[in-house]
């Protein structure tokens, strides 16, 4: 059988195609494309002729929009994904099998759930990796191990799906010295950006916000800045991508997927969204003030 896949490119997008690389361990040719939610529309578009030499193509952990969702909906597609706008539009795929739940946070879960009669082969350190990928895409930080696989996988070079895969293909192992080095790195300029950037303080409706620019380790200084500030919402702008992060405390009911998608043209989760670098997100940060 030959399988392709389009993923996110983050750590959640590389797990969830591993559990797929494991689920088609025997399959002739195993292709992977990573891409974003921005990048997906040009990508696929070059890729429509050879589409109908795989038996499956699947697409997972993207927030496809109605265009991109007509684009992708041919019968060997099976599309994965728990983004909450991505499961409103569900009745758009015609063709492709959609599993759609937005009950799940993670993508990874939602694939072990779906096809765990035939995943019983996996191994406990398969397991335990699945788990620990799982428990980053929840923000779990009591899982320490969750953050330094973020980190291994945010310093691999391109293709970093494949590597990640490759280096990972027997489950959570103990990492080289190599990776121990990568982990140092990632959290040393975490710690940079912290120390050297400025953050900015301000309110949307009746929920209090923090800001601040960043162009690594975003996810971390987002729920670092919730921890130190006991805010209800984080916003990190990478001004590099032109993209604006936003993150909400556990504590706090706003739907942040509402906000990426009003002011930043953008979606995702309730707790976890994003999207572009808009005037209208720009004009509602000149309310805010230093802290």
């Amino acid at each position: 059988m030959n399988i392709q896949v389009w993923t996110d490119t983050d750590l959640h997008g590389a797990g969830a195609t591993l559990v797929l690389k494991w689920l088609y361990k025997d399959a002739k040719t195993f292709s992977i494309n990573d891409v974003s939610e921005y990048t997906f529309t040009g990508k696929f578009k070059g890729a429509l002729q050879s589409l109908d030499h795989y038996d499956r193509v699947y697409i997972v952990d993207l927030d496809l929009t109605p265009e991109q969702i007509k684009l992708a909906d041919r019968d060997n597609v099976i599309v994965i994904d728990t983004h909450r706008n991505h499961t409103q539009h569900k009745q758009l795929y015609k063709k492709a099998k959609a599993i759609l739940d937005d009950s799940y946070y993670s993508c990874v879960n939602l694939i072990y759930d779906k096809f765990g009669k035939h995943l019983q082969h996996l191994t406990e350190e398969q397991d335990l990796l699945i788990k620990y990928i799982s428990a980053y895409d929840w923000y779990n930080t009591q899982y320490k191990e969750s953050l330094k696989l973020n980190a291994i996988y945010y310093n691999l070079n391109s293709p970093k799906t494949e590597k990640f895969i490759a280096a990972f293909i027997d489950g959570y192992r103990e990492f080289t010295i190599h990776e121990k080095n990568a982990i140092k790195l990632y959290f040393k300029k975490f710690k940079d950006q912290i120390d050297s950037g400025q953050v900015f303080t301000g309110m949307v409706k009746d929920y209090s916000v923090v800001a601040t620019f960043a162009n690594y380790a975003i996810n971390e200084l987002a729920h670092f800045l919730i921890k130190k500030y006991s805010t209800d919402i984080s916003v990190i702008v990478n001004t590099q991508a032109k993209t604006v992060s936003f993150r909400r405390s556990k504590e706090s009911d706003v739907d942040v997927s509402i906000l990426a998608k009003k002011l930043c043209e953008g979606g995702g989760h309730a707790s976890s969204a994003g999207g572009k670098l808009t005037d209208k997100f720009v004009n509602l940060t000149k309310t805010f003030v230093p802290c």
